[in-house]
């Protein structure tokens, strides 16, 4: 089950970057091929190595004996996208405005992720951080007239560094998002301005 999510993971990312596009003359064993495009050895190493969390998962993934159907799936999704894509310019899709606009967006989705990514890359909460967060849990609790039910620290200990995380990446993103702003500059006309003010 992990894996099916690690490889539509990977291969969702690999379409929403336009992963695998070689620039280099690729003389590497074609792995998949969907019409008249192909999939190398290296194009798919490649993919695999830029998406996998670290470099001994993606070297895992691409050797380990027990990892092939994973890498046989992966290879099919990579494979069927491109099919997709062929299909879809046939279609003449690539010329609708509607569709030209979701991969935009989707784009700059893809994008903001990876960006967000790196931010958070090796994050860990320290023990203050925790303790810090524990305790602005209980003092809202308090507030609420809840703060007989909030457990011992140590009791939930092992559960904060994931609230933790989403905390921090929520900060993060609102972080990256003025960061963006300021380095490139978003005006609204006035009556298209949202009454709530965006994030700065």
């Amino acid at each position: 089950m992990r894996k099916s999510i690690l490889i539509a993971g990977f291969a969702g990312l690999a379409l929403a970057l336009g992963c695998g596009k070689a620039v280099d003359k690729d003389a590497s064993r074609v792995i998949a091929s969907a019409g008249s495009d192909k999939i190398t050895e290296s194009d798919f190493k490649g993919i695999v190595q830029s998406l996998a969390p670290d470099a001994a998962k993606a070297a895992a993934f691409l050797t380990d004996p027990a990892a092939r159907e994973a890498r046989a799936q992966l290879a099919d999704q990579l494979a069927m996208q491109k099919a997709i894509l062929a299909y879809a310019k046939l279609q003449g899709l690539d010329k609708d405005p509607a569709v030209q606009r979701q991969i935009e967006g989707a784009e700059a989705q893809a994008y903001f992720q990876s960006l967000l990514q790196k931010r958070l890359a090796g994050a860990e909460p320290t023990e203050a951080q925790l303790k810090a967060l524990y305790d602005e849990r209980v003092a809202a609790m308090k507030a609420q007239g809840q703060a007989t039910a909030a457990p011992p620290f140590e009791q939930v200990k092992g559960q904060l560094p994931g609230l933790w995380r989403q905390q921090r990446q929520q900060e993060a993103a609102q972080e990256l998002q003025k960061e963006i702003r300021a380095r490139v500059p978003v005006t609204l006309a006035d009556d298209y301005k949202p009454v709530a003010a965006p994030v700065q």
